[in-house]
């Protein structure tokens, strides 16, 4: 078996406990959370791939349930001049996601920096971007797989994270038989 470290926010997304014969370990809705478990779970189980899955808002085209591979992940941290902006690049896809400890919701009013930002990402989540940081540090390998709950109108989101889950366990099965 491969030596993976599968990590979702929370268990609302997924309400499972194993995905084939793998523990799904929850690491908390935020980047805070996120960063300390994730941090946490990498020291207590040395895995060579860290494999993140989870829902996200969409912020482009894309449709409910539809699962997208990230491939750069960027924070919503602004300190103007005092501290250079780095996004994370885990994957060779274009899909740019930004995270964010701020629910996005359609017609509110944010910083320009955050609007800024919003505009050049196809989606948007809570963890991401804390997760990349932990693998990064602990230099191991990240998947993040991301499916479209919402698109700031969160009524469907647990229909949507169902069928996007759903979505997931396809998509996560084939890459283990390619792991083979």
């Amino acid at each position: 078996m491969l030596n993976l470290l599968l990590v979702s926010a929370t268990k609302l997304e997924h309400h499972d406990d194993e995905l084939y014969g793998y523990p799904i370990h929850v690491v908390g809705i935020g980047k805070v959370e996120a960063a300390v478990n994730t941090t946490r779970l990498i020291e207590e189980h040395n895995p060579d791939i860290v494999i993140n899955f989870g829902s996200c808002g969409n912020l482009k085209d894309h449709k409910p349930g539809e699962v997208l591979t990230v491939g750069t992940v960027y924070n919503d941290f602004y300190a103007g001049r005092l501290h250079s902006y780095i996004p994370f690049r885990i994957w060779t896809t274009d899909i740019k996601c930004l995270s964010t400890d701020t629910f996005y919701e359609l017609g509110e009013n944010y910083h320009h920096s955050y609007e800024r930002r919003i505009k050049d990402m196809d989606i948007i989540d809570m963890e991401l971007y804390s997760i990349a940081y932990s693998c990064r540090s602990a230099k191991k390998t990240l998947y993040s797989y991301k499916w479209v709950s919402d698109d700031g109108e969160e009524s469907n989101w647990l229909e949507n994270a169902a069928i996007g889950y759903n979505n997931f366990k396809v998509i996560f099965k084939e890459w283990l038989e390619q792991q083979k």
